[in-house]
C-alpha cells in the first residue's frame, strides 16, 4: 500500500514500478558476476593462475558487491522519497544516504490548480500517473509515479476546503 493515513496527515510513497528498473540493473550485474565465475571455474586449469586469481576473482567480487550495494541504496532512496499531505501543507521529502537531503514545503493556500496526466497505456493499466501542482507565480511542480493520484487530489481538495472553512470562521 502506498497511501498511509494517520491522524492528520497522509503519506504517499512512489509507485513500485520504479523499482523494476533497479531490479533489471541488479540482475544484469548478477549475470555478469555469474558469467565471470563460470569462466573462472571452467578454465581454472587452462588459463594462467595469475589471470584467474588476480583478474577474474576480483571482477566477480567487485561486481557482486557493487550490485548489492546499489540495490540497497535504491531501496533506501525508494522508501525515503515521500510526499506528505499535512493539514495545510504538502511536504516533499527526498533523502538518501549519500546525496544531500531535500525537504520542500508547499502551502495549500498558494496552490491554484491540481491536475493529473497519464502518458501511454501502461501507467493507466497499473495506476501510476503524474500529479501536477500549479502554484502562484507560475510555479509548476510535477510528481511522477504517484499511485492513484485522484486519491491524492481528493485529500488535497479536502484539506483545502477545511482551510477555506477555517479562514471563513476566523474572518467572520
Amino acid at each position: 500500500m502506498t497511501y498511509y493515513q494517520k491522524y492528520d496527515y497522509v503519506m504517499i510513497r512512489r509507485h513500485w514500478i520504479t523499482m523494476i528498473f533497479k531490479y533489471v540493473k541488479f540482475s544484469f550485474f548478477l549475470l555478469v558476476a555469474i558469467s565471470f565465475f563460470s569462466i573462472w571455474i571452467l578454465f581454472w586449469d587452462k588459463l594462467w593462475y595469475e589471470l584467474t586469481t588476480y583478474v577474474i576473482f576480483p571482477l566477480v567480487f567487485i561486481s557482486l558487491n557493487y550490485a548489492f550495494i546499489k540495490l540497497l541504496l535504491y531501496y533506501i532512496r525508494y522508501y525515503n522519497n515521500l510526499i506528505i499531505l499535512y493539514k495545510d501543507q504538502i511536504i516533499v521529502i527526498k533523502s538518501s544516504l549519500i546525496d544531500t537531503d531535500n525537504i520542500e514545503l508547499i502551502d495549500l493556500h498558494k496552490i491554484t490548480k491540481l491536475d493529473t496526466y497519464c502518458n501511454w497505456i501502461m501507467p493507466n493499466m497499473i495506476w501510476y500517473w503524474t500529479l501536477v501542482v500549479e502554484q502562484q507565480r507560475d510555479k509548476v511542480r510535477e510528481f511522477w509515479y504517484v499511485p492513484k493520484p485522484h486519491k491524492a487530489i481528493w485529500f488535497l481538495n479536502d484539506a483545502r476546503d477545511k482551510l477555506v472553512q477555517k479562514w471563513a470562521i476566523i474572518n467572520n
